[in-house]
């Protein structure tokens, strides 16, 4: 009897209902139908039975029982396997996954045509090519820009996609955009970059899509003719405004994200080592020691949007944006400052080189360096789910990326820092710390102006501490912040991280060298032509994950139990280090289980007796919600709407401070 191999092949799509199973007799998935060999045996504990002329059926089943259907696999006079087709059904189904599956997964042309000759033998009427199945275009007009090239994907084009995932839209009379613009390398080894124009909702902002994509080996050599298109249509949506889905909506470009060398680009000003560089003030600027530093700190006379247009101070400009012919756009309000570029890359990245590569006295030693470097790693187990980056020593301070610098100011520096840095240079940071937390949490707003004073301090007791000669564009506008806190919210409803967390995507479209504008615009356009963004249900928050049965209960707690409890912006679990939180009574609690009690989600925990003030200069930690715990009481339980937001511990010396998750808040 001839052997007769099986192989399972199953397909199955993320968060959908069904899936495909594909149990198979003796098919090598090979362009041409394989012979049995006739020497061949079946091993006795086989499934498949049947005689030379027929096998068991080739059956495909989903588990939702959408498809049923079976397929006698015959072997005809030349020992040669060969199925019936399919229903058509099954084909459109298994088709509609393939697309999804490979724009979702960023799948190589050659590999998915790979996979559709393989399945072919199966399913006859599947195409042969990838290209034909994700209907990629054959040709694409691009444009002309010196020295490259730019393609134009269309701003409400762009609008429509973001709106068809924003399942509150309905709520909204006035559609309110951000928008950004910045330079993005596509390798080391060669000046190649790109240029996007991305763009999300203000009301949604962590979704971000593109309007339009430069390449070239240098930037676009006219700002006026990269913005063009998208500068027309801006203007025309602000008069007419956007329908969608026969809703009228108004547009308003609420804020252009960008960090300062683009920001001088597009609005034709000086760059930020100009005399007259600063965006919010007319302040002029000081060339000291090879360096432009702005030393006023007081009584700054503030820019405005008429100022701008009638060039009150000529020694600004460089020429006339394109900008300033949209409506209702305010080229100094609107144009925020952005804190991943100035704080976290800018300042604090700033204050780390003084201290690793300056002079004395601010230079720290070599011991105290790799204190620091040591002190970062040892807490690296205490750093929650919600964090991509673990701590690194600042050996690597050059290859930080702008969320460990984030990291660094609001977690882990003030507590590594507090027995390394003298007591001015440590309060000093403290300052930005805390000028910097009431600045992103907007439960903090009625504190906006102590945290423009407390900038004000920073700045000023900078200078003094480290020189004037430092007091550098970024550290300048950090006088302007609070301003921009006031119009737009926390720090975070206007950065870039949302951006460039975006343009990361953009470069894992690029699978070879060349071409690279070609391939991502190739790459986008199967994107919005297949991928279904359909509005996810909504969740009912919190929501419990992954049952048990191990316990600790006390008394009244039963069955379900649960490791993981999911909230809107966070997560909280039973184990190390996700397992800290503040309930509504402001007491800290360790979660040491999740449980029901008469059909009510409870937490299982213990409360820390002792809370603290880590600090008291230049004001309470425990205004901030910062506390230096200890003694934890008995296991007890709280409901788990008694939960305000999640904390972070972290070790100082033999005890813990803990910490809010800002954005958790």
């Amino acid at each position: 009897m001839p052997k007769v191999s099986r192989k399972t092949y199953r397909i199955a799509k993320k968060g959908a209902d069904r899936a495909i199973n594909i149990s198979e007799g003796c098919l090598d998935f090979n362009d041409e139908p394989i012979p049995l060999q006739p020497d061949d045996h079946r091993p006795e504990n086989d499934s498949f039975s049947g005689s030379k002329n027929s096998l068991s059926p080739l059956s495909i089943n989903s588990s939702d029982s959408c498809l049923e259907y079976e397929s006698e696999i015959q072997i005809d006079e030349h020992n040669t396997f060969r199925c019936n087709p399919p229903p058509e059904d099954n084909v459109q189904l298994l088709q509609q996954f393939l697309i999804g599956w490979s724009v979702q997964h960023n799948i190589t042309q050659l590999a998915l045509t790979d996979l559709l000759k393989q399945l072919k033998l199966h399913y006859p009427t599947l195409p042969s090519d990838a290209r034909t199945l994700l209907k990629t275009p054959t040709e694409i007009v691009v444009r002309n820009m010196e020295p490259g090239h730019y393609y134009h994907f269309g701003l409400e084009k762009c609008l429509q996609k973001l709106l068809s995932i924003f399942e509150n839209h309905v709520m909204l009379d006035t559609i309110e955009v951000c928008i950004n613009i910045d330079g993005l390398p596509i390798s080391k080894s060669s000046s190649s970059q790109l240029y996007p124009i991305l763009c999300n909702l203000f009301e949604n902002r962590n979704v971000v899509n593109i309007i339009g994509l430069y390449h070239g080996n240098e930037k676009p050599s006219s700002a006026n003719n990269f913005l063009k298109e998208f500068v027309d249509e801006a203007a025309q949506l602000t008069m007419t405004g956007l329908v969608y889905k026969n809703k009228h909506y108004n547009f308003k470009i609420k804020a252009l994200i960008c960090d300062a060398p683009a920001k001088s680009f597009v609005k034709y000003t000086k760059n930020h080592n100009g005399y007259f560089s600063c965006q919010k003030c007319c302040i002029e600027g000081n060339y000291m020691n090879n360096r432009m530093c702005f030393l006023d700190i007081h009584n700054l006379v503030l820019r405005s949007n008429d100022g701008f247009k009638l060039r009150t101070q000529e020694d600004h400009h460089v020429g006339t944006s394109a900008l300033e012919s949209i409506p209702n756009f305010n080229m100094v309000d609107d144009v925020p400052l952005d804190y991943m570029h100035l704080i976290c890359l800018g300042v604090v990245r700033k204050l780390i080189v003084l201290w690793m590569c300056g002079k004395p006295p601010f230079k720290l030693s070599n011991n105290q360096i790799n204190t620091v470097s040591t002190e970062l790693v040892k807490q690296c187990s205490n750093i929650t789910a919600e964090f991509n980056r673990k701590p690194r020593s600042l050996n690597e301070a050059k290859r930080w990326k702008a969320t460990e610098f984030r990291q660094f100011l609001f977690y882990t520096g003030p507590i590594i820092l507090k027995s390394v840095l003298g007591h001015d240079r440590y309060l000093n940071f403290l300052v930005l710390h805390v000028a910097c937390t009431i600045l992103s949490n907007p439960v903090f707003k009625e504190y906006l102006d102590y945290a423009h004073s407390l900038m004000e301090y920073f700045v000023d007791s900078f200078s003094t501490l480290y020189g004037a000669e430092h007091i550098s564009h970024n550290v300048h506008n950090l006088l302007h912040l609070t301003q921009d806190v006031k119009k737009f919210g926390g720090l975070d409803e206007f950065s870039a991280f949302p951006f460039e967390n975006y343009m990361q995507t953009l470069k894992k479209l690029i699978r070879k060298p060349n071409q690279p504008l070609m391939q991502i615009i190739k790459r986008k356009i199967e994107e919005d032509e297949h991928r279904n963004d359909q509005i996810s249900n909504v969740c009912v928050y919190p929501q419990p994950f992954m049952e048990h049965f191990a316990g600790p209960l006390i008394n009244l707690t039963s069955n379900p139990q649960y490791k993981k409890v999911q909230f809107k912006n966070f997560a909280l679990k039973f184990t190390e280090p996700d397992n800290y939180c503040c309930l509504k009574d402001n007491s800290i609690v360790v979660i040491k289980n999740f449980a029901t009690c008469n059909g009510q989600l409870m937490i299982i925990g213990r409360k820390f007796e002792s809370c603290e003030d880590f600090y008291t200069s230049p004001c309470k930690s425990s205004d901030l919600n910062i506390y230096l715990i200890s003694n934890p009481g008995p296991v007890n339980s709280w409901n788990i709407d008694e939960v305000l937001y999640k904390c972070m511990k972290l070790d100082y010396n033999d005890q813990f401070v803990i910490f809010p998750l800002l954005h958790s808040l």
